[in-house]
C-alpha cells in the first residue's frame, strides 16, 4: 500500500506539472495598460521633456548660480560668464586652441573607442536614473559572481549580468541569478564604450582642482557607455558620466534656461531635456493655459482633461514626450500644483479604457474649452463641467484601473486548486498566486506546522512540505531572526509560543472548521490546595530581568544554560519535582512536562519549593476568545486582519504593527475565507519592478474582496513570502528566507 500511495503521489505531481504547463491564460479584464504605458510604470513613471532636438554637442554660458552633478562625484560650480561644452565625442578645437591644449602639462590621455561584439546578457534592473540603477548594481555584485554593467537605452538606465555569444550561457547565468533571488530575463545586447590609453609615465598634475577633476574623471569613466564628457572652452576634458544634471540659470545653445535639467546620451548625440511627472506636468500645462485668476473647479476639470490627454502621449510616445518644449519649466505656482492635486490621478475612462479611445480630441494637448471657466464661474463643480462636455465618460481613478489575466489554473488534487493572476496597475506590475481550498471536500485539513520541530528554528517551506509529505502550504506567522515565533502559535493543544499585542490569528477546529480572531491570553500557575498562583510572561522565549518564563518540549530537550540571576522549578506529570540553581546547568525539559524559569528575585516562591514539592500544579492558560471552548487545536498569529463580514477592515495600528508592514507596497501572504466555505491561500510578489511591485495591505484586502473573500488576515510577508506545491514553489519570492513556521493542507489520515 506504501509503495502504491508513494507511486500515486509521482504520478500526481508529474500530471500537476503537465496542466500547469498546459493550462490556457484567460483573456485579460481591462485594457488599460498597454505597450509604451507599461513600460512607462515599470521605469518609475519618470517623464523625459525634450527642450530642443538632441544635438552633437551643447555649448552651456554659465551664470552666477549655475551647478553641475553627476552620479558619483560632487557637484561642480561653473564659472559665471564662462563657456562648457557637453558632448559623446572629443571635441575639435581651431589651431591654435589646439596648440595651447597641447602645451599645457596634463595626465589626460587619448581614448580609443571600443565596441565588443553583440551578445546575449540578463537584464536584472531598469531604472530613469543613474544613481537608482548604480546603487541597484553595487547591492546586486555582492551575490551575482558574474560581471554586471549599466547600459542606457531609451532613457532608462538598465543593469545587465554577463555577456555571452550565446543564449543558452545566458540562460544558464539566469538560473544561477535566480538561485540569489534576483530575477531576470534574457536578452541580446550590444556594449560600445572607451577604453583609456596607458601613459608612459605619470605626469604631475599642475594644480590640485585639476588632479581631483582627471580623478573624478577616471572615475566615473566606464566600459559600459560612452556616456557624456564636459569640456571647458579650451577643450579640456572636465568630467565625464553617463548623464549630467544642471541647476541655475544659464544659457544652452543660446536659450535662456532657469531651473534643473538634464543631458542624457540619445545615439551619438546629447539631449537636453526636463524630467518630470505626470502630475507635475499636468500643473505645468494648466499654468501655461489658465490665469491665475481662474476659478479651481475650472482648474480641476482641465486637470483630469489633461491628465488623460498625457496618458495617451505616453502610450503612443513612450516616455520622451516631443513637442512640449514651449512649455516654461523655471518655476511652477503654488496655485496650480494645488489644482492638479485636488484632483490627483483621476482620468477619463469609458468601456475598460482610457476616454482617448473613444474621443480623439484627447489625443492632443489642446487649450481648454471655452466655456470651462464660464462654468466654472456658474457654480458647476468640476464633475459637472466634465460630464457637459465629455458625456460619455466616466472619471477614475488610476490606482484603481487594473488590467487582470489569469494566466493558468490547475487541479492539485480534488478540492485543492491553484491559479496564478498577473495584473497591470499604475503601481506597477502584480503576480499573484493563490491555492484554492475546497472546505466541503473532508479528505483534506490544515494546520501549522513549526521549523524544526523546535524553538528557535528555521527551515526552507519546501522541506517543511516534504517532512510533513503534505499537498501545499505557504509560510506561516511573524518571527525573530533566531527562528522564535513571534505571535500565538498552538500545534495540538500545546502552546508553542503565547499571543503578541492582541493580534489576528487563524484558529482551526477538531473538524477542521476554520475562523479568525484576535487573541488574547493570560497564563498563571496554580498549586492545587494552596494558596499559591504564578503568572506567566511567556513561552519557549528569552527570559528578561524579572519575568517568569514557561520551557515545554517544543523548545526542544534542554534549556538554555542557567545565569546567576534565575532559577528553574522542574515540572512532569502534572507535580514539581524541585528546582535547579546551579549557573552553567542547562536543566532538562521533561517530555510529559515544563520547566518555569524564575529570577532570583523571587525569593517568595523560590522559599517554598520544599512546601510545593510533588504538590499537584495546574497550567492555564486563559485564552480570549476561549480557544478550549471552541475546541481549536492549531491556531497561528498574524494579523492585522483584512477583512472582516465582506467589509474592508485593516486593523493595524489597532495590532500595534509597525510602519515596516502597515506601509508601502511588498511581497505579501494572507489566507481569506469566502461566502461559500473555500479558503484561499494567496501570495503576492513583490520588490521586483519589472515582474512585481508588490501590494499594500488595503490592495491585498481589495484584491481578496475581489475574489470573493468574506473574512482574512494577513501573514509574515517581504522576504518570507512563499507557497510551495508538490515540491515546486509557485510564486517568485524576493530572497531566500528560511522561516520558523508554515501553514499546510494535507490529507486526512485515513
Amino acid at each position: 500500500m506504501k509503495i502504491l500511495k508513494k507511486f500515486r503521489k509521482i504520478l500526481c505531481t508529474i500530471l500537476f506539472t503537465l496542466v500547469v504547463l498546459l493550462s490556457l491564460s484567460v483573456p485579460i479584464s481591462a485594457e488599460f495598460f498597454q505597450a509604451n504605458l507599461v513600460d512607462f510604470v515599470k521605469s518609475e513613471r519618470i517623464i523625459t521633456i525634450p527642450i530642443f532636438a538632441p544635438a552633437e554637442k551643447i555649448e552651456i554660458t554659465a551664470g552666477n548660480d549655475t551647478v553641475l552633478a553627476a552620479a558619483g562625484s560632487g557637484e561642480l560650480s561653473l564659472e559665471p560668464g564662462k563657456k562648457y561644452i557637453i558632448s559623446q565625442n572629443k571635441i575639435e578645437l581651431s589651431t591654435e586652441e589646439q596648440t595651447a591644449v597641447e602645451n599645457q602639462t596634463s595626465t589626460e590621455f587619448p581614448t580609443v573607442p571600443v565596441v565588443l561584439n553583440p551578445g546575449w546578457g540578463i537584464q536584472i534592473m531598469a531604472s530613469s536614473t543613474e544613481e537608482k540603477a548604480a546603487a541597484y548594481k553595487k547591492e546586486a555584485a555582492a551575490e551575482i559572481e558574474a560581471e554586471l554593467r549599466i547600459i542606457e537605452e531609451d532613457q532608462l538606465f538598465k543593469v545587465i549580468a554577463g555577456l555571452y555569444p550565446e543564449r543558452a550561457q545566458a540562460e544558464k547565468l539566469q538560473k544561477e541569478i535566480e538561485a540569489e533571488g534576483y530575477k531576470g530575463w534574457p536578452r541580446e545586447i550590444e556594449i560600445k564604450g572607451k577604453e583609456q590609453q596607458t601613459a608612459p609615465d605619470k605626469v604631475e598634475t599642475e594644480s590640485k582642482e585639476q588632479a581631483e577633476s582627471e580623478t573624478e574623471s577616471s572615475e566615473n569613466n566606464s566600459s559600459d557607455s560612452k556616456g557624456l564628457i564636459l569640456y571647458n572652452q579650451d577643450g579640456k576634458k572636465l568630467r565625464e558620466a553617463y548623464v549630467f544634471e544642471i541647476k541655475g540659470e544659464f544659457k544652452a545653445n543660446s536659450k535662456e534656461m532657469r531651473g534643473s535639467y538634464q543631458f542624457g546620451p540619445l545615439a551619438n548625440s546629447v539631449l537636453f531635456s526636463y524630467k518630470t511627472d505626470i502630475e507635475e506636468l499636468t500643473a505645468h500645462l494648466l499654468q501655461n493655459y489658465f490665469s491665475p485668476a481662474a476659478p479651481m473647479d475650472a482648474l480641476k476639470a482641465q486637470a483630469v482633461v489633461y491628465r488623460t490627454t498625457i496618458l495617451y502621449q505616453l502610450e503612443t510616445q513612450g516616455a520622451k514626450l516631443e513637442k512640449l518644449g514651449y512649455i516654461d519649466f523655471s518655476s511652477l505656482s503654488p496655485l496650480f500644483k494645488e489644482a492638479a492635486a485636488a484632483a490627483a490621478d483621476e482620468v477619463l475612462i469609458k468601456d475598460n479604457e482610457f476616454f482617448y479611445n473613444h474621443d480623439f480630441s484627447l489625443r492632443k494637448i489642446n487649450k481648454p474649452k471655452t466655456g470651462t471657466v464660464a462654468l466654472a464661474q456658474a457654480e458647476y463643480s468640476y464633475q459637472e463641467i466634465i460630464n457637459y462636455y465629455y458625456e460619455r465618460s466616466n472619471i477614475a481613478n488610476l490606482n484603481d484601473l487594473i488590467d487582470s489575466e489569469e494566466k493558468f489554473s490547475a487541479r492539485i488534487t480534488q478540492g485543492l486548486h491553484l491559479k496564478e493572476i498577473r495584473q497591470m496597475s499604475w503601481s506597477g506590475p502584480r503576480v499573484i498566486t493563490i491555492i484554492d481550498y475546497d472546505l466541503n471536500n473532508e479528505s483534506l485539513k490544515l494546520k501549522p506546522v513549526l521549523a524544526q520541530s523546535t524553538v528557535p528554528g528555521r527551515e526552507d517551506l519546501a522541506d517543511l512540505i516534504k517532512e510533513h509529505q503534505a499537498l501545499a502550504g505557504v509560510n506561516g506567522g511573524y518571527f525573530h531572526y533566531s527562528g522564535r515565533p513571534l505571535g500565538l502559535l498552538y500545534i495540538n493543544g500545546e502552546l508553542v509560543s503565547e499571543p503578541l499585542y492582541n493580534r489576528s490569528s487563524i484558529l482551526i477546529d477538531q473538524e477542521n472548521n476554520i475562523s479568525f480572531a484576535q487573541v488574547d491570553w493570560q497564563g498563571e500557575l496554580l498549586v492545587n490546595n494552596l494558596d499559591f498562583k504564578v503568572k506567566l510572561d511567556g513561552v519557549n522565549k528569552e527570559v528578561k530581568a524579572e519575568e517568569i518564563i514557561l520551557f515545554n518540549y517544543f523548545y526542544g530537550p534542554r534549556m538554555p544554560a542557567l545565569d546567576n540571576q534565575h532559577y528553574d522549578i522542574v515540572v512532569r506529570d502534572d507535580k514539581i519535582l524541585g528546582v535547579e540553581s546551579e549557573a552553567g546547568v542547562q536543566t532538562a525539559i521533561p517530555p510529559d512536562g515544563f520547566v518555569i524559569r524564575f529570577p532570583t528575585q523571587r525569593t517568595d516562591i523560590r522559599n517554598r519549593i520544599f512546601e510545593l514539592k510533588n504538590k499537584e500544579i495546574t497550567l492555564n492558560y486563559n485564552f480570549t476568545p476561549d480557544l478550549s471552548e471552541k475546541n481549536i487545536i492549531h491556531a497561528v498569529g498574524g494579523g492585522p486582519r483584512l477583512l472582516e463580514a465582506g467589509e474592508l477592515k485593516i486593523t493595524g495600528q489597532e495590532e500595534g504593527f509597525q510602519n515596516d508592514i502597515l506601509n508601502g507596497r511588498a511581497p505579501r501572504t494572507a489566507v481569506a475565507l469566502t461566502g461559500d466555505n473555500h479558503l484561499l491561500l494567496l501570495t503576492i510578489d513583490g520588490r521586483q519592478n519589472n515582474f512585481s511591485v508588490g501590494m499594500t495591505l488595503a490592495e491585498v484586502a481589495q484584491t481578496l474582496k475581489d475574489l470573493g473573500a468574506v473574512d482574512a488576515v494577513n501573514l509574515d510577508g517581504g522576504g518570507s513570502a512563499r507557497m510551495v506545491i508538490r515540491g515546486f514553489t509557485m510564486n517568485n519570492p524576493s530572497e531566500k528566507r528560511l522561516i520558523s513556521n508554515g501553514v499546510i493542507v494535507d490529507e486526512r489520515d485515513n
